[in-house]
């Protein structure tokens, strides 16, 4: 497909203008770059639907800035969920290239193997962009976009410190760490940023990686913890919402008051 990329070029910056519009801070918007949304397809691939902000806050955001520049969505836009299957991202995303996708917008569910998706719409010169997680081990990434994933984890950090000092907590609290999938390099970033923080001012007892970032998992291993803890537990790091209400669901059982 020799002409594939020329043509995307537009549509990419238009992506790209999409991405600083909603991303930046400055109260006007630059102007769009010139483009024809009528001759570009976007696919828009997120990776689950546990964490809720996916279905009503990304999508939902991501089209209407996709309509403010001029694209029909219910034509130009492919969008598709792996509900945390890698396999199924795989086949999504080889559809949405035959149904003829100019850029795809990757949200990876495994940051590894999200690599085969971009090889692929690399050799069919389909631009990718990484989107909030990143894809790793391929040349076919155009654009990562995420946000500061460490200063995520120190943020985190210094609020769990602050809350176990609001709360009266012990010099040297105990503490479990309930960190996000191993497979996900925004949960490695992220745990790296709260080790940081966290290091020397309480004692991390427990520590584990959630797969999938699933709060059901979450909930087993915080009841594996409390068990082995006797239930004596000062505070929680949880990476997401997700594993932060798996853990709370633990507590909760245990006749604990999170």
């Amino acid at each position: 497909m020799p002409d594939a990329l020329p043509c995307a070029i537009p549509c990419l910056r238009l992506i790209l203008w999409l991405f600083a519009a909603c991303l930046s801070a400055a109260a006007c918007a630059p102007a769009a770059p010139a483009g024809d949304p009528a001759a570009c397809k976007i696919a828009f691939l997120l990776p689950e639907t546990k964490t809720a902000r996916y279905e009503t806050q990304d999508l939902p955001n991501f089209r209407q800035r996709l309509m403010e520049l001029g694209f029909d969505v219910n034509t130009d836009l492919i969008y598709s969920n792996a509900h945390q299957d890698a396999a199924t991202q795989q086949q999504q995303a080889e559809a949405a290239l035959t149904n003829g996708a100019r850029v795809l917008v990757l949200d990876p569910v495994d940051s590894d193997a999200a690599a085969r998706i971009a090889d692929l719409a690399r050799s069919q010169n389909v631009p990718v962009i990484s989107y909030d997680r990143l894809i790793k081990g391929s040349a076919g990434v155009s654009y990562y976009i995420s946000f500061d994933n460490e200063l995520v984890g120190r943020l985190q950090g210094e609020a769990l410190l602050a809350a176990l000092q609001q709360a009266g907590r012990p010099e040297q609290p105990v503490i479990v760490m309930i960190n996000g999938s191993p497979t996900d390099n925004n949960a490695v970033e992220f745990k790296r940023g709260a080790h940081r923080v966290l290091d020397g001012q309480v004692i991390i007892a427990k520590e584990y990686d959630t797969p999938d970032w699933s709060p059901d998992k979450a909930q087993q291993l915080m009841e594996q913890a409390l068990t082995a803890l006797s239930n004596r537990v000062d505070g929680v790091y949880a990476a997401n919402d997700g594993t932060g209400g798996g853990a709370i669901a633990a507590m909760k059982a245990a006749g604990l008051n999170p």
